[in-house]
């Protein structure tokens, strides 16, 4: 089993999946999200292989615990521009807060709908 990297052009619901291969991975991510792997532009990169002893024999979406095992470091990270918008209590209740993972030397930003429709709403930059 491998982590791959799944995202789509919204990036609204953007995050890792445990799956034997590429496409196993775009199929998984698209019917749990509600995409449509061609219309949706749904993609996936391999992250890494996933250790032996973990067993991970099901595919889906990967939790914090094998993100870790697998050697992706969490970044501590407050959505101030979210919060700007949004009360504390309401963020929590919707699981506003978005974490960001590194492996190796590159950077994922889990894909947040919460920033996306702020973002629609001409409040937040598209950056």
């Amino acid at each position: 089993m491998k982590v791959y990297w799944v995202e789509s052009h919204d990036h609204c619901e953007d995050w890792f999946i445990a799956a034997p291969d590429k496409k196993e991975a775009t199929v998984i991510f698209a019917s749990d999200m509600g995409y449509d792997q061609l219309k949706d532009k749904v993609i996936a990169t391999h992250i890494c292989d996933i250790p032996s002893h973990l067993e991970v024999n099901i595919p889906g979406f990967v939790d914090n615990f094998i993100i870790t095992e697998c050697g992706g470091e969490f970044i501590e990270f407050h959505d101030l521009d979210i919060m700007e918008y949004v009360h504390d209590e309401t963020l929590r209740s919707v699981a506003g807060e978005t974490r960001i993972v590194r492996f190796n030397n590159k950077v994922y930003m889990e894909g947040n709908a919460l920033r996306v429709a702020l973002q629609m709403e001409g409040k937040l930059n598209n950056s």
